[in-house]
């Protein structure tokens, strides 16, 4: 009776997720799982993140920071977690691992800095604090770097390839239901809690969601990796041959990295600009983020309905050529009211490219070389994130903020043209890899 009673409940469960949640047909029931448990891990993860990333500048700007190393900040990151990718790549392929590699970094060692970010101004005040903290978020930003190659990587093993674009597209969905309700109680308790202990109490909440995140990836049944099945002729060194053979995936890499020098020439400034020039409050941040996020919920649910309809490569295209006007709208954006319509436009803008962009990548990396692919492709991503926030706080101290603004636009252009181009040329129509995709799909759904 209690078999059939669970039975009966599973059975409701898939019916539920295909109509409201995600498509489960043609998965195995460990792959279920792991949608299942990625699906939540990542609700608890994205409401842990918004608690405390749009608050990162005004708890630095309490904590005594300079404009100039808060603009830096991401580029402390970036160096720290330039070679994070490359040694999680490594450390699949050795060990044919990645669920642990995942829950060591990403989901153990970053959350335990974020944890003692909490505590900082207990035991540390002034230029040591700001250090502090920066040195932590470095730490933090190495771990999470660590973890994307092998994620990505199990990713492809749990989401076939058919599915891909709804699930991710209707798991950032719900991502951005828990930050709607997360964050204007994130701003209430910053209203009621005033000055550092107000941060304090909102990393620390951020530290507990975060690790109950944790727990739920534990739950990720997981196969055998591809890139561990043939020994160990696919390490870092022939993954680097085959990648400078691969043309198409090196063009892949240039434009993401004219795209995130672009992102980075103005991203560092954004909070900055609003609490200092326009003279927002936590409350004003709050609401900006969670009227931009409501947008963003039913963007990217359409967004994945049409990645699987028309094709990731389309998708991203058409998102690359409408993203560069959002830093442009910002310039004559002065009110809480103008700049919610811009946030707006830019969640709509953007959904298709966050979407797109995974199955994309899963789409061009070789099975065998999946989480080295991903590795090299954060790699050559880290280097702009280096590279922009340098040159983005040169361009802010001595033009302004408006010129910030520009040079993202153009940039960001140049790289949806580039792509666009690509596009056009039938790159992304290489039936080789597309079937090489479908093929490992299917025979991984065989035995998982």
């Amino acid at each position: 009776m209690t078999g059939s009673l669970y039975a009966r409940g599973q059975h409701a469960w898939r019916r539920v997720s295909r109509l409201w949640f995600y498509p489960t047909d043609g998965t195995s029931p460990d792959q279920r799982k792991g949608m299942r448990m990625i699906w939540w891990d990542g609700i608890l993860a994205s409401t842990s993140d918004s608690v405390r990333n749009e608050f990162i500048v005004m708890f630095l700007l309490a904590l005594g920071a300079s404009e100039t190393l808060i603009g830096l900040r991401s580029s402390i990151n970036s160096v720290a977690a330039l070679i994070a990718p490359l040694l999680g790549a490594w450390l699949v392929t050795r060990t044919g691992k990645r669920k642990l590699w995942v829950l060591l970094s990403g989901g153990g060692l970053a959350r335990l800095c974020i944890l003692t970010m909490a505590f900082i101004p207990l035991f540390a005040s002034g230029d040591n604090a700001v250090y502090l903290f920066l040195g932590l978020f470095a730490v933090q930003a190495f771990a999470g770097a660590l973890a994307l190659p092998p994620w990505n990587s199990l990713l492809g093993d749990v989401c076939p390839l058919p599915v891909r674009g709804r699930y991710l597209g209707s798991k950032m969905m719900f991502n951005n239901i828990a930050i709607v309700a997360a964050l204007p109680l994130a701003g209430l308790l910053l209203g009621a809690i005033d000055g550092v202990k107000g941060f304090q109490t909102l990393w620390f909440i951020s530290a507990l969601l975060g690790f109950a995140a944790t727990a739920m990836y534990a739950q990720v049944p997981e196969p055998e990796a591809a890139e561990a099945s043939k020994g160990k002729q696919a390490g870092l060194k022939t993954a680097w041959r085959v990648f400078l053979r691969d043309r198409n995936y090196m063009w892949f890499c240039a434009v993401h990295f004219a795209w995130n020098l672009g992102i980075q020439l103005s991203a560092p400034y954004f909070a900055v600009h609003m609490v200092q020039t326009l003279h927002f409050t936590a409350k004003d941040v709050a609401l900006l983020s969670t009227v931009a996020t409501v947008v963003n919920i039913f963007a990217l649910r359409i967004a994945g309905e049409l990645v699987d309809r028309k094709g990731a490569p389309i998708i991203n295209a058409i998102s690359m050529l409408l993203v560069p006007l959002m830093p442009l709208l910002w310039i004559p954006a002065q009110s809480v009211v103008a700049l919610m319509l811009v946030r707006c436009y830019g969640s709509i803008a953007w959904s298709g490219s966050r979407v797109a962009d995974t199955p994309l990548l899963l789409m061009l990396a070789p099975d065998e070389y999946r989480s080295e692919y991903v590795a090299i492709r954060n790699t050559i991503n880290r280097v702009s994130m280096i590279v922009g926030p340098i040159f983005a706080a040169w361009v802010y101290v001595q033009y302004g903020f408006t010129t910030n603004l520009w040079a993202s636009a153009v940039l960001r252009m140049a790289g949806g043209l580039i792509f666009l181009s690509m596009l056009l040329r039938g790159v992304f129509k290489d039936k080789d890899t597309l079937s090489a995709g479908r093929h490992s799909a299917r025979a991984r759904r065989a035995h998982f």
